[in-house]
């Protein structure tokens, strides 16, 4: 069976642009789930989440997911996605996926942020959450979920998704490439990944 890869991680992280750039590196298929979204319903993002509310987008995206059954693929996945259990579960355990979380910092993320027009775009936040907020109640979830945390502030080097032993990297690197890995919370994965730096 071919591994699956699936990234997560917050808006700006750069889930669609790492997983466009890892098809071809990785020479594996492509999957967005938000594109999944936009073509099923006929409509952008931000008007689902208007129309139907944060939690029905949350079970459209849900039902998105759970109808994917792929191999050798890289699933680049909304932001909201940790915030059902079934869309996780289903990540994990039906598509056997390792799942990455594109770490930002907090400075990171709000400056980019501040930069772009990805709130216009949607994202699934309630009315009284500042972007902070946002930021503080979603990663806790994002680690919880991943198998492996990687810096995503600069760029990233995509060798980092390879099966080869992350922790060493290339001959000659400096530091890992991985900054952590919840591998260790999976005894049947076989992992040989130390379970911290």
């Amino acid at each position: 069976m071919f591994r699956n890869i699936c990234l997560i991680g917050l808006p700006t992280a750069g889930k669609t642009r790492i997983g466009r750039l890892l098809f071809q590196h990785l020479n594996m298929g492509y999957i967005n789930t938000n594109d999944l979204m936009r073509q099923k319903y006929n409509r952008e993002i931000p008007e689902m989440i208007t129309q139907f509310g944060n939690e029905g987008f949350l079970d459209m995206e849900t039902e998105i997911i759970q109808s994917l059954n792929h191999q050798n693929v890289v699933l680049a996945t909304g932001g909201s996605v940790i915030h059902r259990e079934k869309s996780m579960d289903h990540i994990k355990n039906v598509l056997k996926a390792d799942v990455y979380h594109l770490f930002l910092s907090k400075k990171v993320f709000l400056e980019r942020m501040n930069k772009s027009n990805e709130k216009e775009k949607g994202i699934i936040i309630n009315k009284d959450q500042t972007l902070t907020d946002l930021y503080n109640e979603r990663m806790g979830l994002y680690d919880n979920h991943s198998d492996f945390i990687i810096k995503a502030c600069d760029k990233i080097n995509l060798d980092s998704f390879k099966t080869y032993d992350y922790w060493s990297g290339p001959e000659g690197a400096k530091e890992p490439m991985i900054m952590y890995t919840n591998k260790d919370k999976y005894p049947d994965v076989g992992s040989r990944f130390s379970p911290s730096l």
